[in-house]
Parts: C-alpha cells; structure tokens; sequence
C-alpha cells in the first residue's frame, strides 16, 4: 500500500515513521505546504508517553542534526528539567520534584525543547529512512506542495496540490495542523477555530544573557532562572509568565500570556497565528497585567532578554465527532487541537501515529476497518485531553468553585502540578504517563461519546448528580420574556458583565460563572458570543433546564 501523508509538522513525520513501522505500506510521501521547516514557536514539552514512542522508532531527542535542512537552525538536545516551581506574590517559592520514572518505570522522562529542536531529530530519522537508504518502504518528503483538492473512490484517495502535481495513495493522513486544509475539504461545516482571547509572547533567550539580567535600576532579579533547571512560573488574574530550559540548558523558553480581548488582529480571518513583536509593546502590556506586583520587574526583564520575539493568539475548537471519512483520516491538531494547559500536544499527536500503525498491522489491507478502528481508541483519550487542557486552563482564572473542584475530583483530570501546585485532585497520573498507544486490542471497540461519557464511571456520574441537584441559583431567577438586540448584548461582552447566547437564548452568566463546574474562564471566552456548540457538547438537559434561572431574553438578530 502506498501512505499520503498531508503536513511535515511533528505529527506527521511521525506518523510517517509509525506507518512504516507497521510493515504494511511499500512506500510513504509526506507533502508539506511551506519550502523548509517552520522556526515559528519556541518550546514544548515531550512527556513520557510521547517520549517512549520516540524511543521505539529512533527518534533521538538527545541528538538530531547539527546543520537540519537548509535555512534551519541547529537541531537537536533535550533539557531535562528537575521541577516545577511557582514563584509566589509574596516571594516564596513552591516547589515540586518532576517524577521522571512515571508508573511506566522505564525512564522515559520528560523532554523539554525547542520546537524546531524536536522537529529537526524527526527530519533526522525520516532522513535515514529515505529512498536513498536502500531501505524497505522508504520515506519521501515533498516539500513546496500545498494542498488544494482530495478525491477518493473506493479503490484510492488523490491529493492534488496547487502546483498541478498530484498523489495518489491507499489512505490519506491529514497532520496539517490547527488550519487543517484537509479537514476544510471533508467536513466543510465545521465550526471555525476560536480565539481564547488570551495572548502569548514567547522567544528564547541564551544562557549568558540569562546569567547577566538585572532589573531596570540595575539590581539583581529576585528570582533568577539561571541556576536551576526547574519550570518557574509567575502568575496572577490576569497574566502568566512560564520559563523553563531548552537545547540541553543552553537556551531559555519565555512564555508570557495575558487576557487581552481586544486584540483585533486575531479575529481577522486575514491573519495568522502569530507574528513578530517588538520588546517596547510586550513590556509595556506586561507591566500593565502585573501593576503593582513586585514580581513584575522579574518578568520585564525576562521580557527584555528574548529574542527575536514573537505575539502568538491561542485558539482551539470544538471537540469533533468524527476523524475519519473513508480512506482519509486525521491526526494531531488537525483532529484535536488543544491549550497548552496539560503539556500533551506534541504527545498526542504520537499516540496518534503509534497508534494508527497498530490498526494497520491488525487489519492490514482493510483501510476502512484500518480507520474505523484508529479513530475508536484515540477519540475518546485525545478528546479527554483536548477537553481537559480547557479545564485546565488557569493562567488566567479564579480560584475553583466548590461545584468544579468536585467534578475535577471524580474525573481525576487535574494531572499536571505546575497549575495548582500545593495539592490536585488524585495522585495517579499513570493514566496519562505510563499509557502506551500502540496497544488498541483486537477487537473493535464500543464508541465513546467523549469526556463526557459518564457510563460505567461511578464516581463521575455520581458527583455529577450531586453537582446538578445542588447548583447554584440566584435568589430572583431572570424572566428571560424580552427580546434582546446584538447592540446590546455586545454591551455585556466582558469577565465582569457577562452574557452569552446559547440556543438564541440570551444569558446573564456574570453571577453564575463563579459556580460554574466548569470553571469562570468560559465567562472570558464567550463574554458577548454565540457558545451554542460547546454547551451542546457537554451539558446536558437537566444543565440545561438551569440555565433557565439566567435567562435574560431571546436574541432579536438587529
């Protein structure tokens, strides 16, 4: 059989390797839009159920290529961190050791690196599997081809691409990322990315401008990153600030978030994801979010040291029902694209390959079986995870609500410490560490509806029982009888004077987002917007029938 593989990111080059692995395809092609690979982003963390899978196909993450492809930057080399710390308003600091054995107890680890780093080790590896090799099922990477069309019958999908060439293959794997050209194609009606109204700035800074920083008067930094290989965090209500080590120690990662809903550049469709920023602008919002924090002139000089800085937007999407239509299928963001919340991005989109190379070797020649059955064992753990990074998302959000800290209880989802770092409910991560994708079973398994699916799952569905008989009310409910015009709603469009439409409904969250189960945070991604598809997702009727209490009107569409 012969693999198309649609996007060079990191999702697919590996699922090139793990597809060849499967020993059922004579060839695999990756197509890839750009010329040579992107150096946009900065750091990521590769966490040990992405890192065994790297170590089962020969990606080396301590090593890589020196040179990369032309126009790259060195690849290469891991930073092993020791720690997560928070540095507290007050000036202690938390701190808690990274378990690096897992459940697993195989020192797979978790590999913190510069984004290119990691997708020059893959490159490595593609590239000593490639048609020069002399080895069986070799791998071709084409790059300049952007895709424009995809057609398939019963017998082959086609990929056409701009450039008037074309391929034709058995199955076609769309890893083309958060924008997928792929899935605009098979399932034109999906509802568009969403901004988060959170915006990031993020560079690298190397290890001798690290070690001379000081503050604007010339004193040292309250807290330097330089002697400690830890993941330092600063946060507050409204700002983030996460550093952490790459490239083996000699580059440090800046992440800076902040709320910032009134960014129009990333609710323009003409725009991308990101691009460069000057250091005048990211301080000076900076010092807006952190006031009068004394931490503050930590994080600007912080600011100050990157390079070559860059203003991300961060966006996701609703979780989808469906990956795969026929013989095309898809994988990492392209199928679940998710907040950085649970450090799984880059992991799930290994799981995702590993994975999809077990259900060939299962079925074989059988694409559809093939597909059907890839689609069955990830849709539920990757959409947990999409879903969860949204639970999860605290840069930026209050303190939990009674309700939600008894939901995050039963469904043990609050995994990573970094986010509330004294105590988390449960302490067996082995769900997500020790987890080893390419086991999918024999057999078909039953469909899941997502997180959400609360069968054979006791405790959750108890807590969710009790959660809905004792939610929140306001002491006088909201008539919820007028019309309510878009001029006006869009006067309510803020965290603190909060509505949102649902059904054509009008609600007045601003009361109930602090009880919310699922957080206030949605309050800052909906405030003033239609979140009809992510309240269908995962409420339900009786959620649904409170909602009533907060009824503000129907949307008269003037």
């Amino acid at each position: 059989m012969h693999a198309v593989i649609v996007g060079a990111g990191m999702g697919g080059l590996f699922a090139a390797l793990a597809l060849r692995e499967s020993k059922q395809f004579e060839r695999v092609d990756v197509y890839e839009q750009t010329r040579t690979p992107s150096t946009a982003g900065a750091g990521l963390n590769i966490a040990p159920n992405g890192a065994r899978l790297c170590n089962w196909l020969g990606v080396d993450l301590d090593g890589g290529d020196p040179k990369g492809p032309v126009g790259a930057l060195d690849g290469g080399r891991a930073a092993i961190l020791e720690a997560t710390c928070q540095v507290l308003p007050d000036g202690t600091r938390s701190r808690r050791p990274i378990d690096h054995d897992t459940a697993a107890h195989d020192g797979a680890g978790f590999h913190h690196m510069h984004r290119l780093d990691l997708l020059m080790c893959l490159h490595k590896r593609v590239g000593e599997l490639g048609p020069d090799a002399g080895v069986e099922c070799p791998i071709r990477v084409h790059m300049g081809k952007r895709l424009e069309t995809l057609e398939q019958d019963a017998s082959s999908v086609t990929a056409r691409f701009t450039d008037g060439s074309s391929a034709r293959g058995d199955v076609v794997v769309g890893a083309d990322g958060l924008n997928s050209k792929v899935l605009r194609l098979l399932w034109p009606n999906t509802p568009p990315k969403r901004w988060t109204q959170v915006v990031v700035y993020r560079g690298l800074a190397p290890r001798a401008a690290i070690a001379s920083l000081r503050k604007a008067d010339g004193s040292p930094l309250d807290y330097n990153p330089i002697d400690s290989y830890t993941m330092d965090v600063i946060k507050n209500d409204y700002a983030f600030a996460m550093t952490y080590w790459v490239r083996g120690g000699e580059l440090l990662n800046i992440a800076l978030m902040y709320y910032e809903p009134n960014a129009a550049e990333f609710e323009r469709e003409d725009w991308g994801d990101w691009f460069a920023i000057d250091h005048a602008e990211m301080q000076r919002m900076m010092s807006r979010a952190f006031g009068d924090d004394p931490r503050k002139h930590d994080v600007l000089a912080l600011a100050g040291a990157m390079q070559s800085p860059t203003k991300w937007g961060l966006y996701d999407r609703d979780a989808f029902e469906h990956w795969q239509d026929g013989r095309v299928c898809l994988l990492g963001d392209a199928a679940h694209p998710m907040l950085p919340t649970m450090g799984q991005g880059a992991s799930q989109s290994f799981e995702d390959g590993a994975a999809l190379s077990s259900c060939f070797k299962l079925h074989g020649t059988d694409v559809y079986s093939a597909l059907l059955h890839y689609e069955r064992v990830r849709h539920y753990r990757a959409t947990r995870f999409q879903v969860a990074s949204k639970f999860l998302f605290k840069h930026l959000e209050p303190p939990d609500s009674p309700e939600r800290r008894m939901l995050l209880k039963a469904l043990n989802e609050r995994d990573f410490p970094i986010f509330d770092h004294e105590q988390r409910a449960g302490d067996d991560d082995s769900w997500i560490y020790a987890f080893d994708a390419r086991k999918v079973g024999d057999k078909l398994p039953p469909k899941k509806l997502g997180p959400w699916d609360f069968r054979a799952r006791s405790a959750a569905l108890d807590a969710r029982k009790e959660i809905a008989t004792n939610l929140w009310k306001p002491a006088v409910p909201l008539s919820g009888d007028r019309k309510v015009s878009r001029a006006e709603l869009a006067r309510h469009a803020t965290f603190e004077d909060c509505w949102i439409v649902i059904r054509n409904k009008v609600y007045d969250f601003t009361e109930w987002k602090d009880h919310h189960p699922g957080g206030p945070f949605v309050a800052r991604m909906y405030a003033g917007k239609d979140a009809t598809a992510e309240f269908g997702d995962f409420h339900s009727k009786l959620a649904e029938k409170h909602m009533a209490h907060f009824c503000v009107g129907e949307l008269s569409g003037e």
